[in-house]
């Protein structure tokens, strides 16, 4: 067992060893993710996509890591690289479904693709459009001013609504968001994961009643 492993591991034990929603576990957990991050960083491939998987699988296993990582089924990072692999699979597969749905629906009505269209959410494709229509329209009128007041810390323009209307709505890529909200696309995309998505996916677990039991898979 390396040394690297062998640090790794510590950092996990050391955060186990903490109440989940103490500082000292928090602490712990962030030395571990950037120790990761920036060994995955060296290797960081120059893709969107994997950018995306790679940020939501760090927020996913600081969230579960102490009921998840068993140090006898192999390394830190082979279990880590194990869990980026499948959560990039299922981006790529999300990316897919939406370009079908999108050649879908420009060859049925054979018009212009709506800003609408362009919507790319964690839910299966084939829905119907009123029903996106319904999603996009929640995230543009914010009724409880949710996700207007969940933003980045000093910075206003950076919050849920506007990022989830520039990237879900309007299709913008992280980049291009970044410099228009006046931050970093590392920034934008971590707490994107952390903090946007988690909102946007209870909405739609509230309202799954729209999307019907057979394509409704959360």
């Amino acid at each position: 067992m390396d040394e690297l492993n062998l640090y790794l591991q510590s950092l996990i034990q050391e955060a186990c060893s903490h109440q989940p929603t103490s500082p000292q576990r928090s602490k712990a957990i962030n030395r571990l993710l950037r120790a990761i991050l920036n060994l995955k960083r060296n290797r960081s491939r120059d893709n969107d996509i994997y950018e995306e998987a790679l940020y939501k699988t760090m927020f996913k296993l600081s969230k579960t890591i102490c009921e998840k990582y068993d140090p006898n089924q192999g390394s830190v990072l082979k279990w880590f690289n194990t869990c980026l692999h499948r959560q990039y699979i299922d981006e790529i597969r999300k990316v897919n479904r939406h370009r079908t749905r999108r050649q879908f629906i420009k060859q049925t009505h054979d018009v212009e693709l709506d800003p609408l269209d362009q919507v790319v959410a964690d839910i299966d494709a084939s829905l119907l459009l009123p029903v996106w229509q319904s999603f996009v329209q929640w995230i543009q009128d914010d009724p409880d001013n949710i996700l207007k007041t969940c933003h980045i810390r000093n910075n206003p323009k950076a919050n849920c609504q506007s990022l989830a209307y520039l990237r879900l709505v309007i299709g913008k890529e992280w980049q291009e968001i970044a410099a228009e909200v006046g931050s970093t696309r590392s920034v934008i995309t971590s707490y994107w994961c952390r903090k946007c998505e988690p909102l946007l996916r209870e909405w739609l677990e509230k309202n799954q009643r729209l999307f019907g039991e057979d394509n409704y898979e959360r």
